[in-house]
C-alpha cells in the first residue's frame, strides 16, 4: 500500500518533535480517560470539563503536522496549561495525603506522572514552533 504522506516531505533537519508529541497528547488523552471514573471525586471540575479536556488532547494530537504553525502555537499552549493543571492536582493533593486513602496516592501519581508527559510535549511543541518560525523545517511537497 503506497503511503502518500506529507511528513515525509518536509526537510525536518532535527527540529520537528510532531510524532512524539501526537503520541504525548493521545496517551495523556487515554490515561484520563481509562482513570478518570476512578478519580472524578477528587477532580475539581465540572464533569463536561474533563470530559472536552479528553477530547480537546485527542484533537490537538490528531492535527499536529509539521506544515500548520497556527497548530503548533496552539499546541505549544495547550501543554503548558495542561502541566500547570495536572501539577497543581498532584502538589495539591501531596499536601493533603493521608496514609489510609490510597486512591489520593494514586491519583497523585497520575497526575504527577501526566504533568511529566505534558513538561515534554510543552519542550518538544516549543522547540518545533521555534524551528518552524526560524525557517529551518523546508516544505519540499512544492
Amino acid at each position: 500500500m503506497e503511503q502518500n504522506n506529507n511528513e515525509n516531505k518536509i526537510n525536518y533537519q532535527g527540529h520537528y518533535y510532531g510524532k512524539i508529541i501526537r503520541t504525548i497528547f493521545i496517551t495523556g488523552g487515554l490515561v484520563m480517560l481509562i482513570t478518570f471514573p476512578f478519580f472524578s471525586n477528587l477532580v475539581n471540575l465540572p464533569l463536561p470539563v474533563s470530559i472536552f479536556t479528553i477530547i480537546l488532547f485527542v484533537i490537538i494530537g490528531g492535527l499536529i503536522n509539521p506544515l500548520s504553525k497556527w497548530i503548533f502555537i496552539i499546541g505549544s499552549i495547550i501543554p503548558v496549561l495542561a502541566l500547570t493543571m495536572f501539577e497543581y492536582y498532584a502538589f495539591n493533593t501531596y499536601q493533603h495525603l493521608s496514609n489510609a486513602n490510597s486512591m489520593s496516592v494514586a491519583f497523585f501519581w497520575i497526575n504527577q506522572a501526566l504533568a511529566l508527559m505534558f513538561f515534554f510535549a510543552t519542550y518538544l511543541s516549543v522547540k518545533t514552533l521555534r524551528a518552524m518560525m526560524q525557517g529551518k523545517m523546508i516544505d519540499d511537497t512544492e
